[in-house]
């Protein structure tokens, strides 16, 4: 069959056009959003982070979240190769580099960007994809941020996509006028005593741009390592998780640097109050840990800025009839987290109230996150949902 240069021409803009359309984030609104194209980065990394280009930190909209207030997560395009796994993230970086350091808020295991079996379609512009709720954890400090929804595809060449957004966090009611110089100083303690509880917060999972990890094969749906999930944690879909391979231990950050405070917007309010003491949970019935997660493994670097979380030693004591032997002191929690005990790691678990959520960890032990304003942890399904006024869980 022989084609005439015109025709040529069509078939090759076409081609073009199919091998661009992915998807691209639609809300929160992304830097640059009228050149960004819906490509992965590349595989050698080199555009990584937020996809490198002219003016790729062009600012089209500045995107105001309130602390605990949802916010959704949506998308352009219909080329969603079987859904995968997401996460959000944020930096205190306005313009973030390759040494940035980006502090995980939530991850979506499963379905994500949408649970069809292959492609919705391939219309670029197109949507139907699934929409996302999260919101800004209580523990980071009121400021600008750039904000990154990373994907993993499911089906397809091994990739990782990621668009960033501008973001500036307020306070919990969205006011940012303070009267007198004591509300000031009070407001900086509180905001320094947040900003060491979000070093507790996971470092962002990063694989597939030549840094010795990579997602499965194709066909197979990421299971985030542990120590990149964090406690806010979505499970959409009912694929397999299967975990990354490679060098993907310890922390998926690049090297470390000196973090720099988040530029503050003018006099944001302090966060609201971790929710009152609660006994802890009883230990749910036990079962096999999911091979799906990875055992946590804190970072090793010790100019990391945002430190994880100490592991949890437990240290039995035998009774001595001729010397008292105290037991090992338990490691610190950072103030205002509720903690309780588990014996399946991995698995979600509500705080007894339901105004926090945490996931079992391998040493058995669970911290609860507070949850967002206006959910509540459902106990029969271990994950956040809506809730009235009154604190009902608004069921489906």
């Amino acid at each position: 069959m022989h084609y005439s240069l015109i025709q040529l021409s069509a078939l090759v803009a076409t081609a073009v056009s199919f091998a661009d359309a992915h998807i691209i984030m639609e809300s929160p609104v992304p830097y640059g959003s009228d050149h960004i194209n819906s490509e992965p980065l590349l595989a050698d990394g080199s555009d990584f982070p937020c996809k490198q280009r002219e003016n790729v930190y062009k600012v089209t909209k500045n995107n105001v979240m309130p602390i605990g207030q949802p916010q959704t997560l949506s998308f352009i395009g219909q080329a969603t190769h079987g859904g995968g796994s997401c996460q959000i993230s944020l930096t205190t970086d306005k313009q973030p580099t390759k040494d940035s350091v980006w502090k995980v808020i939530e991850s979506i295991e499963g379905g994500c960007p949408s649970t069809a079996p292959g492609n919705l379609g391939d219309d670029p512009n197109g949507h139907g994809t699934g929409t996302f709720q999260f919101a800004i954890p209580s523990m980071v400090p009121t400021g600008d941020y750039t904000l990154a929804w990373t994907w993993f595809n499911k089906i397809g060449n091994r990739e990782m996509y990621m668009n960033c957004a501008p973001v500036t966090v307020t306070g919990a009611s969205g006011k940012t006028k303070r009267k007198a110089h004591g509300q000031r100083h009070s407001h900086g303690a509180s905001v320094a005593k947040r900003a060491s509880a979000m070093s507790s917060l996971p470092n962002m999972f990063v694989a597939n741009i030549g840094n010795g990890c990579s997602t499965a094969e194709s066909g197979t749906t990421l299971a985030i390592p542990q120590q990149n999930l964090g406690t806010n944690v979505q499970h959409v879909g009912s694929d397999k998780l299967v975990p990354p391979v490679g060098n993907c231990g310890g922390s998926s950050a690049a090297p470390a640097k000196e973090a720099a405070p988040p530029s503050e917007p003018e006099a944001p309010v302090a966060a609201p109050a971790a929710p009152a003491d609660s006994p802890s949970p009883s230990p749910p019935p036990a079962t096999s840990p999911s091979a799906s997660q990875a055992p946590a493994v804190s970072p090793t670097s010790s100019e990391q800025p945002f430190a994880p979380l100490p592991p949890v030693s437990v240290v039995p004591v035998a009774p001595s009839p001729s010397a008292d032997v105290a037991p090992a002191p338990a490691p610190p929690v950072p103030e205002g987290i509720k903690t309780g005990t588990c014996n399946t790691p991995g698995k979600s678990l509500c705080q007894p109230d339901g105004m926090g959520i945490g996931t079992c960890d391998e040493q058995g032990r669970v911290m609860f996150a507070p949850a967002p304003l206006g959910t509540k942890c459902d106990p029969t399904l271990g994950v956040l949902v809506q809730a009235n006024a009154s604190g009902r869980l608004l069921k489906a």
